[in-house]
Order: structure tokens, then sequence, then C-alpha cells
């Protein structure tokens, strides 16, 4: 098993526990994220764009804004966990 991969975590927003799947795919930073809501799980990823710039999107494609959302409260749950 590969020891970098990261234990799930859950975050919540609005009343909502999202749990949070660190995935193993090469060339990535992506996670498999589900809801305790009623919405289907999302893959995202974190990415960079042509200027360099990162952000998260969906795989596959279409639900770009939910996994810019689930993208930032990623960011700040490893901020806060680097912070301890």
């Amino acid at each position: 098993m590969d020891e970098l991969i990261e234990k799930p975590f859950q975050l919540q927003l609005n009343g909502v526990t999202i749990t949070v799947k660190p995935l193993a795919l090469s060339g990535y930073r992506a996670f498999e994220v589900s809801f305790s809501s009623s919405r289907k799980p999302l893959i995202v990823a974190r990415t960079k764009d042509f200027d360099k710039n990162i952000f998260y999107t969906s795989i596959p494609q279409g639900r770009q804004k939910e996994a810019e959302g689930v993208g930032k409260l990623i960011e700040e749950y490893y901020k806060k966990k680097e912070e301890k």
C-alpha cells in the first residue's frame, strides 16, 4: 500500500457532511468527494492552467463550480492541518 496516500477526512458546509477521500492519480492531486445530501459524488483534481495558476476541476468535466467550491474547502483543511 502506498504510504503517501492519506486517510479520508470529513468537512462540514451548510449542514452537509462532505467526505473527502484522497486518490492516487498520476500527475494529479485528486479526491473522491461524497456528500451526506442527495448530491451525486464528485471527483475533483488539483491542476494548473497554461499560466501555471492552480485550480480544481471536476472529472469528468461539467461540475466545475462545485469542484472549485469543494477545492477551496480542501485547501482550507490542509492549511489548518499544517498550522497544527
